[in-house]
């Protein structure tokens, strides 16, 4: 049988078994040690007081984000009755644009107001970063569609049609031609 340091058995067990208080609180003690223990072994992210870790920047790729929307806009004209082959070129508005999270506060006297807003700043692996609430794509400023039935006017306006209404852009931003 098990003694304790000082030779006794190991009453003091069944002592404890005996008091529901003071066996809660042992037990929640070993788990407490233990969750330590455990939490020790897990990777740690350090995170900001809003308990949210910074997403690490992406890189917009202007020139591969192109590509593939003109791939897409090619298959797409190209699934058109009588559209055939086809080639795309997209101009974009503006560059990628990130949206970052704001405090902020109105304050409101007599006849005026004023309103003050301030970045949240993550800081991480001693670098601060701003928390990233949304990332916004450029938007398509027009296209230009070459297809083996582009001289055929309802193909062309077919076209036209499909791609204002995909990429919400204007009828007069949009030109369909023959493909050579």
């Amino acid at each position: 049988m098990p003694k304790t340091m000082n030779g006794k058995p190991l009453e003091w067990i069944r002592e404890l078994k005996k008091d529901k208080k003071k066996f809660s609180i042992a037990v929640m003690a070993v788990l407490g040690i233990f969750l330590v223990g455990v939490s020790a072994l897990l990777p740690s992210g350090k995170k900001a007081e809003t308990g949210v870790t910074a997403a690490p920047q992406k890189q917009f790729d202007e020139e591969a984000y192109t590509e593939q929307l003109e791939d897409k806009i090619a298959a797409m004209v190209s699934s058109i009755s009588g559209a055939g082959r086809a080639k795309v070129f997209v101009m974009l508005d503006c560059d990628y644009e990130t949206v970052y999270a704001k405090n902020g506060s109105l304050s409101t006297e007599q006849d005026s107001s004023d309103e003050k807003s301030e970045y949240i700043i993550l800081d991480e692996d001693d670098r601060e970063d701003g928390l990233v609430l949304r990332t916004v794509t450029p938007r398509v400023r027009g296209v230009a569609v070459t297809c083996e039935g582009g001289a055929n006017k309802e193909v062309a306006d077919a076209v036209i049609e499909m791609l204002s209404a995909v990429l919400d852009v204007g009828m007069n931003h949009i030109s369909v031609a023959k493909i050579q």
